[in-house]
């Protein structure tokens, strides 16, 4: 890169500066990332390449959610969305509306989600392009899910499941098998609902942005099993890692939290809640994981694990 710096050479740059800012978000430096983005974005411009703005802007729309810069996101979707409807295909309309969507989702307006959702899944389907079927459908599995239709999202995520190619799109399949099992949790089949997350936990743990949202699923399951103190250390580690990180949690998911932690709180006296709630922000990441995946009682940051 520093070389194709001195040389002024955009086009090489652009691709190993996308690669960079994915594996730096991965890595759980998410502000870097958005920073590597912007100035992905910056280079699309200066070439006015029609097909790299908009994947730029789904990148920072993204980005900027998962921030919670939710004003960033929301225009840059925006964006894009006008960019891929100005083409006139129906997939590239369909591109725009999920990206919109997306945005509307994290933020809780689950009917303006499920509209945009259904519009680009009715143009999607005129297409080839079962992946972006399945990260369709996934979506409106989600907005079923939020909104407590759970037959309707294991319906939906299931098909995502069939359509998405499973271990060819590990990252589709692994939120998946999370969101199966935040449909399980709901019903109260919390042996099911541990096995899915713990699957999707495993398989996602070096995505360290992807870490917060399942120790917390994870958390709702083991208040379900009555593993009460294991569920605050989980949530005591979760909002460590967020602070760390910068991600905030989303607003649709607010609601599901504040009742996980009041039914906590309902549980346990106040000094035993403190107690695991230090002892899970006392834990590094890879501990809470292990506390998470574990059958036993919850691992305390001074032990080996």
């Amino acid at each position: 890169m520093l070389l194709f710096r001195e040389l002024g050479d955009q086009w090489a740059l652009a691709h190993p500066l996308c690669d960079l800012a994915l594996r730096t978000w991965d890595e759980g430096r998410l502000h870097e990332a958005v920073a590597l983005i912007w100035e992905y974005l910056a280079i699309f411009r200066q070439l006015r390449s029609l097909g790299g703005v908009p994947m730029a802007l789904n990148y920072l729309s993204f980005m900027a959610a998962g921030i919670g810069d939710f004003a960033t996101a929301a225009q840059a979707a925006q964006e894009k969305a006008e960019i891929e409807a100005s083409r006139g295909l129906p997939i590239d309309r369909a591109y725009g509306l999920h990206s919109l969507a997306y945005v509307q989702l994290v933020q809780g307006n689950l009917a303006q989600a499920c509209a945009l959702c259904t519009e680009a899944l009715a143009h999607a389907q005129e297409g080839s392009d079962d992946a972006f079927v399945a990260e369709t459908l996934y979506h409106l599995g989600l907005v079923a899910l939020y909104e407590e239709r759970l037959d309707e999202a294991a319906g939906r995520l299931n098909e995502s499941r069939r359509l998405g190619g499973g271990a060819e799109r590990p990252w589709l399949e692994e939120r998946t098998i999370f969101a199966l099992g935040q449909v399980a949790a709901r019903r109260g089949e919390y042996a099911a609902a541990l096995a899915l997350m713990q699957e999707s936990l495993a398989h996602l743990q070096e995505v360290r942005p992807q870490i917060p949202a399942r120790l917390e699923g994870l958390a709702q399951v083991w208040l379900g099993l009555d593993r009460v103190e294991r569920a605050v250390t989980l949530l005591g580690a979760t909002h460590r890692l967020r602070e760390e990180m910068g991600c905030p949690l989303f607003p649709v998911e607010q609601p599901g939290h504040t009742q996980t932690l009041a039914s906590l709180r309902a549980r346990l006296d106040g000094a035993a809640f403190a107690e695991a709630w230090d002892a899970g922000r006392a834990m590094s990441a890879e501990q809470a994981i292990a506390c998470a995946l574990g059958d036993g009682a919850p691992v305390r940051p001074e032990e080996n694990v």
